[in-house]
């Protein structure tokens, strides 16, 4: 759980988040309930991406996804050698409710051997704060028996926020701090152009909080861009970056996908080990990128 260059129209996908892509167009996945030739929107068809047959010894892949997923899914998924999953744990429906979805999701990723991390897409319209948002993710998961060590907030599709960037700022800063008091680290997921357009270009965000950025295209295969960092610029309080998006609305293992790429360093990640990823007999997520 995208955007891009064109400045004009932000796109929505509606399957597998974070994702709302830029490219001049809008489009829908094949299974939206929408009237495409009524409002003008552009079908996807999910296409198979292309087998990960060579991964560069900096970085590992990933998926990012908010559908079920079941644990044969995920065993493909690692034997396709995608080291990680990063999976929705909030939705922004009504105003904004822990997703249940990510409950078997984790522990399907955790059974499989994956690397688990999560993000939330928020509700910036909702009367919840966004410290009350994260404390239902949180406590969603803790009431699982799941340890949450991370966070991703997804900063995406600027209608979709309040239209003062102050305002934007400081519901996103009331995430940070709540994450920040349960002891977790926060990482969010935008873009240069959506940072803009929402926060503002807000350059004083703590130097801690990581960035997974979003560069594509377009929806499907032709619209990828290189898996790696190279095409990264430095923009807001961001310097560097730990996860990038690089493809959306792609099938992997009968699961639409987005595709990403993180830096390694990241034992998690790496080892197919069940230790790594229990403490006191719980599944623990986050801890995959960053650490």
């Amino acid at each position: 759980m995208l955007k891009l260059v064109a400045l004009t129209l932000l796109a929505a996908l509606a399957s597998a988040q974070p994702q709302d892509v830029d490219s001049n167009r809008i489009v829908a996945l094949p299974q939206d309930d929408l009237d495409v030739s009524a409002i003008g929107f552009e079908k996807i068809e999910v296409k198979p991406a292309p087998a990960v047959v060579s991964v560069d010894a900096s970085y590992a892949y990933g998926v990012d996804l908010a559908v079920p997923a079941t644990l044969a899914q995920m065993n493909c998924l690692k034997t396709s050698r995608y080291a990680a999953v990063f999976l929705r744990a909030f939705a922004p429906t009504g105003s904004g409710v822990f997703d249940t979805t990510s409950v078997n999701n984790i522990r399907n990723a955790y059974s499989a051997g994956l690397g688990i991390e999560v993000y939330m897409t928020p509700q910036p319209l909702s009367s919840l704060q966004g410290y009350q948002q994260l404390d239902l993710l949180y406590n969603g998961l803790t009431n699982n028996g799941i340890t949450i060590r991370s966070v991703w907030i997804q900063v995406t599709s600027p209608a979709n926020w309040q239209k003062s960037a102050t305002t934007n700022v400081n519901f996103i800063n009331s995430i940070v701090s709540r994450a920040k008091q349960y002891g977790l680290t926060v990482g969010i997921y935008t873009n240069q152009y959506d940072w803009s357009q929402i926060t503002g270009n807000w350059a004083t965000l703590s130097s801690d909080v990581l960035l997974w950025y979003w560069h594509v295209l377009g929806g499907g295969v032709t619209g990828e861009t290189p898996a790696t960092f190279d095409d990264f610029r430095a923009f807001g309080s961001f310097k560097a970056a730990s996860v990038k998006q690089f493809a959306q609305v792609e099938s992997v293992c009968s699961l639409t996908v987005n595709r990403d790429v993180y830096a390694v360093g990241i034992p998690a990640a790496a080892s197919s080990s069940k230790k790594t990823i229990t403490e006191n007999n719980k599944i623990v997520v986050g801890g995959v990128v960053g650490f």
